[in-house]
């Protein structure tokens, strides 16, 4: 961590506070180190690395609050800094920024009276180890790839990822946190074929102990195995689904919005404590969050808006019980904050295989990508593998088609599975990350259709 920067920083920030230029300020400063290494496959079934690179780097994040001429509001504006810039230069450009954008103020958290225990967010083997990692994990990769019949493996990508944030501000907050990470790529198809068709996905963990590569690699072949030999399904209104816990998860993090007094604010779609959601015979919803589950990529001592981070239910027996109210928007609603944060934990369900036995239904493995609208509540997505199982127990595989639901109704008479997994995916260039505890399966019987082919085509 660059020390020196970040004290000529903060030593320029407190000055122009003193002399009132200045309301408040919050500054975020991370370090990085991510080991890439790149891989091809000229016989189709080892790891040849044709680059291996150690990328570093550095980011400082400047929030920024400037006095208003107008009673309770405060000017607002957040930059990158940078290290080969004049300071003074780019807080004055801040400044000048925040004159432009002006909010409701707010009072920024300060140091809490008791500091909250440590949770551990970080493998300390990727942290001082990465070389060590990625061999192991390479040789995971082989053996595993070793046992996939049928399949040719085309490329591969391994990230070793690994940052240190430290979090300050005027109010006098200071806390420092780590963050471990393991992204693993690969494409690959069936053997002996024309190299037309393709199966790219990706995995990844905060852990070593967590990376399933074989699990990762046996998916991967249950896709080669179906190019070109599948169904596209049957047309279906109220059909009954088979659905995993990655799609679960994503589902319950698109309704947390609705229970953070953010969307009150904005006058959009919320849950008010008491409301109901879900229900009937099924089993029942149970929802939580919890920031102290180790080496989860929602786990931490402080919340994102600088309150020390609590866990507590939100969902209990259908019925909401709390929101999160952050410190920010709480202020502005007249509610006290409560530091609600941390990874979804849902509790298990009634549902074990054998109630599976008799039934039509669905099991959708793999969503392409799944699209949740969080206002709505309602989703879809094309099918990239399924199988559907008939009350015979005749097993087809399937790709393609529509399905969507309605979140609303597809908890009502629900069933979750008895057993529990595990959802750990940090942040990406494209999605936030997602920590999640609960049933391994969902079983919906309400609120979803199918569009595919019609029994004729079939």
């Amino acid at each position: 961590m660059n020390q020196n920067f970040i004290k000529n920083v903060t030593d320029q920030l407190t000055e122009r506070v003193e002399n009132g230029k200045l309301t408040g300020w919050s500054l975020k400063a991370t370090d990085s180190r991510s080991l890439q290494r790149l891989y091809s496959s000229p016989d189709g079934a080892t790891l040849n690395c044709h680059q291996s690179r150690r990328v570093d780097g550095e980011a400082f994040k400047l929030s920024v609050y400037s006095p208003s001429e107008t009673e309770g509001m405060v000017g607002t504006s957040m930059i990158d800094l940078v290290t080969y810039l004049p300071i003074d230069q780019q807080l004055d450009n801040a400044i000048e920024l925040s004159k432009c954008s002006r909010n409701k103020a707010w009072e920024q958290a300060g140091s809490p009276s008791i500091e909250p225990k440590p949770i551990e967010t970080c493998d300390p083997d990727i942290r001082d180890n990465p070389e060590t990692v990625a061999a192991d994990l390479e040789n995971r990769f082989t053996v595993a790839f070793s046992k996939a019949e049928g399949c040719r493996l085309n490329s591969a990508e391994l990230f070793v990822n690994y940052s240190f944030t430290e979090q300050i501000n005027s109010k006098g907050l200071s806390y420092t946190s780590e963050l471990s990470e393991l992204y693993l790529e690969a494409a690959m198809e069936k053997a002996g074929q024309e190299n037309d068709k393709e199966v790219h996905e990706h995995t990844t963990s905060v852990t070593v102990k967590d990376l399933d590569v074989e699990g990762f690699i046996n998916e991967c072949a249950l896709q080669v195995a179906v190019l070109g030999d599948s169904e596209e399904p049957e047309t279906v209104d109220g059909a009954t689904i088979l659905i995993s816990k990655d799609a679960l998860s994503q589902m319950l993090n698109a309704l947390l919005p609705q229970l953070n007094c953010l969307n009150e604010y904005l006058k959009l779609p919320y849950l008010k404590i008491d409301d109901r959601f879900g229900g009937g015979y099924g089993d029942s919803l149970n929802l939580s969050l919890d920031p102290t589950i180790p080496c989860m990529v929602l786990s931490s001592a402080y919340a994102i808006d600088g309150l020390p981070a609590k866990g507590g239910a939100l969902i209990e027996n259908n019925t909401v019980v709390n929101r999160v109210i952050g410190n920010r928007f709480g202020q502005y609603l007249d509610l006290e904050p409560n530091g609600l944060s941390g990874n979804l934990v849902v509790q298990p369900g009634t549902l074990e295989p054998k109630d599976l036995q008799g039934l039509e239904y669905t099991e959708v493995i793999k969503f392409s990508s799944l699209l949740i609208d969080s206002q709505k509540l309602t989703w879809s997505s094309e099918i990239k593998l399924g199988r559907h199982v008939a009350a015979d127990g005749t097993v087809t595989l399937v790709k393609g088609g529509v399905v969507s639901g309605n979140l609303k109704k597809n908890f009502i008479d629900c069933k979750l599975s008895s057993t529990l997994g595990t959802v750990n995916v940090p942040q990406s260039s494209y999605d936030p990350p997602l920590g999640y505890r609960g049933p391994d399966a969902m079983l919906i019987t309400e609120g979803v259709s199918i569009a595919g082919q019609t029994k004729e085509e079939n």
